[in-house]
């Protein structure tokens, strides 16, 4: 009787452990959620990467993440932004050209995060990206460049 036990118990065990990671969201199934985001009016896809960061120590300001791209003028843009529902934060993107912010997800005015923005670049250059999340906390995101149009 012990061992019909045993029996029963190993799998439940195995099971339960198992479920537990395969809920966790991955990378790349973010990048595929984004991406269908991303392409949803016929944008084509050109590049993602992956942001994560720990919370902010109290006191201190948000962490964050920078990347650089270079853009080319008269053709407008779409940053997409997926944020994992493993973390409590939410991602804030900000797209500067040198100092300047040319667009963002978040609207400070309401305090709403979007899942997406496009820009229109009227030069060829550099633009920084700038990811942190809400309110300093830990989180995980995935944030896709796409092509709109050329106007």
């Amino acid at each position: 009787m012990r061992n019909l036990y045993i029996l029963f118990l190993i799998p439940i065990i195995f099971l339960t452990f198992h479920i537990k990671e395969s809920q966790a969201q991955t990378g790349e199934e973010l990048v595929n959620i984004c991406n269908r985001i991303a392409t949803k009016d016929g944008a084509k896809y050109l590049k993602d990467f992956t942001v994560k960061l720990n919370a902010a120590p109290a006191g201190e300001d948000a962490p964050r993440d920078k990347n650089s791209f270079m853009l080319r003028k008269n053709t407008q843009y779409r940053f997409s932004v997926c944020s994992s529902k493993d973390y409590d934060g939410r991602a804030i993107v900000k797209v500067y050209d040198s100092s300047k912010l040319l667009a963002s997800n978040y609207v400070v005015a309401t305090g709403k995060i979007h899942r997406s923005f496009d820009i229109k670049c009227q030069k060829t250059g550099a633009y920084h990206v700038f990811v942190e999340f809400e309110d300093g906390k830990e989180g995980l995101a995935v944030i896709v460049l796409s092509f709109v149009e050329k106007f």
